[in-house]
């Protein structure tokens, strides 16, 4: 399971990013864009179209 820390850097990098309350970025209560508010994101705690663990090793390759 992906940390709190790597969902904020994986939403930040996802384009298919879909913010629960439909907006892209932060939600309209402040929350940071993170995996966690993602309409793809589960209540089992995974992406639904498996994008965390390919974007995860995208940025960790390039930092």
């Amino acid at each position: 399971m992906a940390s709190r820390e790597q969902l904020q850097a994986v939403a930040s990098n996802c384009s298919q990013f879909r913010n629960t309350n439909g907006n892209s970025f932060t939600s309209s209560t402040g929350e940071n864009r993170t995996c966690e508010n993602c309409q793809h994101f589960t209540k089992n705690g995974k992406c639904d179209i498996n994008l965390v663990d390919q974007i995860l090793v995208r940025i960790t390759n390039e930092g």
